[in-house]
């Protein structure tokens, strides 16, 4: 029988790439260029401000976009950046092992995913990890809120049947793992590249 707790996983930087191969920030840069930006690197830092994982709908990411646009000198249209976006992030590499670790959990607790995701990354998740693998998936766009806000930690605590003692997190950035502890949850700073200590937080975890 399954323990009764959680642990829950960030998918970029964890899953997804951010650190090698063909990572997500590389491709934030590739389409920038492939719309028409001729700027400096450093795009994926310079989202942060339009805070695009919390957008929730193709409507509202649209006027979003205009300002995007505006402020890189962009040239594509959104439609355009849309179809670019699928086709340069589908090119993005992910952590096989990893995936198939979280997926072992299963055997002995509950496991699910909560990362900052824009409205059209999901198609790509799900074809990367399966998402019909896990017991809960809370996405950020569709929350309309986002790590490392709080409010996003206590939107996910209201969907869940476990204590704040019973939850475990993962999640590549220190910001988002510093306000999940301030919000009374396991909490740990790491990546994709260091499954060892990925596996170790875990079993520690699950053995109290």
């Amino acid at each position: 029988m399954r323990k009764n707790k959680l642990i829950l996983f960030d998918w970029g930087g964890i899953v997804e790439s951010h650190l090698t191969g063909y990572s997500c920030v590389q491709a934030w840069e590739d389409l920038f260029v492939a719309c028409g930006y001729h700027g400096d690197a450093g795009i994926f830092k310079s989202l942060s401000k339009y805070r695009v994982s919390a957008i929730v709908n193709d409507k509202e990411f649209r006027k979003v976009y205009k300002e995007i646009k505006k402020d890189f000198n962009l040239t594509s249209d959104y439609d355009s950046f849309v179809q670019k976006y699928y086709e340069i992030f589908d090119k993005v590499d992910y952590y096989e092992d990893v995936r198939n670790y979280e997926l072992s959990l299963k055997n002995e607790c509950y496991v699910g995913i909560l990362s900052n995701l824009t409205i059209f990354d999901k198609v790509r998740l799900d074809k990367q990890v399966g998402l019909n693998n896990y017991d809960y998936v809370f996405l950020s766009f569709e929350l309309s809120s986002r790590k490392p806000d709080l409010e996003i930690y206590e939107k996910v605590q209201e969907q869940l049947p476990f204590n704040k003692k019973d939850i475990l997190f993962i999640d590549d950035r220190e910001d988002n793992v510093l306000s999940a502890q301030e919000f009374g949850w396991n909490a740990y700073c790491t990546n994709g590249l260091k499954l060892e200590e990925i596996k170790i937080i875990c079993n520690s975890f699950l053995k109290d």
